[in-house]
């Protein structure tokens, strides 16, 4: 299974809501849902897309293969960017048939939420099951 976090540059309420330190983490938020999603077994890849080159850098000091960096293109990264136009984009960068979108900012999901969800995704077997 794949998982999509997107993480663009430019929040308007939090400047940088994604790497701001966070509960003394330094990574912040990002760096917490990295940590948790790289203990769920069922995750072949965590694709980060972005264009934040802070969020970058948080991502490749994991040294861990499972997270691949997405340069997601300004226009999908704009405050004026669609959500349909992102959802759009997803299929065309993840080639799984299983992907789970999740954001940094639900922090306290756990691993085992992670692994229920994955379990359910994973033997759906199509859009009514």
């Amino acid at each position: 299974m794949t998982i999509f976090l997107p993480c663009r540059a430019g929040s308007q309420r939090i400047p940088q809501k994604n790497t701001k330190d966070f509960a003394g983490i330094e990574g912040g938020l990002l760096k917490v849902k990295l940590k948790t999603l790289l203990q769920v077994d069922s995750v072949d890849t965590i694709v980060v897309s972005t264009n934040d080159p802070e969020v970058i850098a948080v991502a490749e000091s994991f040294e861990n293969n499972k997270i691949v960096i997405d340069i997601r293109p300004e226009h999908l990264a704009s405050s004026e960017a669609s959500t349909d136009d992102v959802i759009k984009y997803v299929p065309t960068i993840i080639k799984d048939d299983h992907i789970l979108w999740t954001h940094v900012t639900s922090p306290f999901i756990s691993v085992s939420i992670f692994e229920k969800a994955a379990s359910i995704i994973c033997t759906s077997t199509g859009p009514n099951t």
